[in-house]
């Protein structure tokens, strides 16, 4: 059974993005940010796979991971961008911290069950998914602050980024 959990949870995640972009009337900005970053991911991926960096170490790039990141990256920036307009009493500062905290602890629980469930099943070690994160990430990162102007709120954008 946790196989099949393993390979429906890409694309449920998938899924589950596109359908809240979709609801927050940010579809178009977000298959472009992620277009991008995935791009540059799979760029990375292909190099790493061609100059065998990883192997070298006795460990295994984690495409699954590098996959993901952009994704959760994107959760997190949907869930902050639908802000309420601000109150008298400030409460805007306030929910837009907590919006973005719940998000931040979504896709940390999310990524890491997911990262559980590939060690538990074999497909990579502790190691494969830290040190892909590690030099992947960055990438994402780049990619989603290079585009923040994609976004139809590019002010919130750019704090959530």
């Amino acid at each position: 059974m946790w196989p099949i959990v393993a390979d429906l949870y890409t694309p449920l995640l998938v899924l589950m993005v596109f359908w809240i972009a979709y609801q927050a009337g940010q579809l178009k900005p977000a298959v472009i940010l992620l277009s991008v970053s995935l791009l540059l991911v799979f760029g990375f991926s292909a190099l790493e796979l061609k100059l065998g960096i990883w192997h070298s170490w006795g460990l295994d790039f984690s495409t699954h991971t590098a996959i993901l990141l952009p994704f959760y990256q994107m959760l997190v920036l949907l869930v902050v961008l639908p802000t309420p307009e601000p109150d008298k009493q400030g409460m805007h500062s306030l929910i837009l911290h907590l919006k973005a905290f719940m998000a931040l602890m979504l896709a940390l629980v999310a990524g890491v069950g997911y990262g559980a469930l590939m060690m538990q099943l074999g497909y990579h070690t502790f190691a494969d998914i830290l040190t892909t994160v590690i030099s992947t990430y960055p990438l994402v990162w780049i990619s989603f602050r290079l585009m923040r102007g994609v976004s139809v709120s590019s002010q919130q954008t750019e704090e959530a980024v």
